[in-house]
């Protein structure tokens, strides 16, 4: 395989998530700068979160974006704005095509309304299983994790994410990790994959060695 001159890589973490997530993704040579999501207001959508995060990527540099979910989708959108040489979106959706029936379903309605700090902390055990962390150093992110943001902020993630109609132009050099075992966004729904065996939703963190592997050489 050809080697290439070391990228600018932007890592775009998911809903409700830091740069934390990344903790142990090894990308070699290639330069990482973390993307935290910025504070939106109500109403806000995925190209409204790219376009607050593009004056962050030095465009004029060649560069990379990584996204894991709500971040791959924001990752597509940012590449629109930005020009990557690559975009590698993990445990994530190229549109709305790709959710299963049960997120179509609420789409137009607003779920997020209900969510409360008493919600999310009596949901824990589900979340946690749903999103295939396991293991007491996981448990320990994911519960920190969803300490990060607000309710509020938690709201309007959601909303943009079940609304999302997809980039408003084809992504270039996309590359789509996804693993077989991810609980929250069904491999069954996912066109084109570069599949993951036994990686679920976490995978980022928990098969950090195996995803980092096939980022680097996405980004090859």
């Amino acid at each position: 395989m050809a080697t290439r001159a070391p990228l600018d890589v932007y890592l775009l973490p998911g809903l409700g998530a830091d740069h934390r997530l990344f903790a142990k993704l090894e990308l070699g040579e290639h330069r990482t700068h973390f993307l935290d999501w910025p504070r939106m207001r109500k109403g806000s959508t995925l190209s409204d979160f790219a376009r607050e995060l593009a004056s962050q990527v030095d465009k004029k540099r060649p560069h990379a974006l990584v996204g894991v979910s709500m971040g791959g989708m924001v990752a597509q959108e940012l590449a629109v704005l930005t020009g990557p040489e690559r975009t590698v979106i993990i445990s994530s959706w190229k549109g709305p095509h790709e959710m299963p029936p049960p997120i179509k379903l609420l789409r137009g309605t607003h779920p997020e309304r209900l969510l409360t700090r008493q919600f999310i902390q009596a949901s824990l055990p589900f979340m946690r299983w749903q999103m295939g962390v396991e293991g007491q150093e996981a448990v320990k992110l994911f519960d920190e994790l969803l300490e990060v943001h607000t309710v509020e902020q938690l709201q309007v993630q959601i909303d943009a994410v079940l609304h999302w109609e997809g980039p408003s132009k084809p992504v270039k050099q996309l590359v789509h990790l996804h693993g077989t075992s991810d609980r929250l966004m069904p491999i069954l729904f996912i066109k084109d994959p570069v599949k993951v065996p036994k990686g679920g939703h976490f995978m980022v963190f928990q098969r950090a060695p195996q995803v980092s592997r096939l980022v680097v050489e996405a980004l090859h």
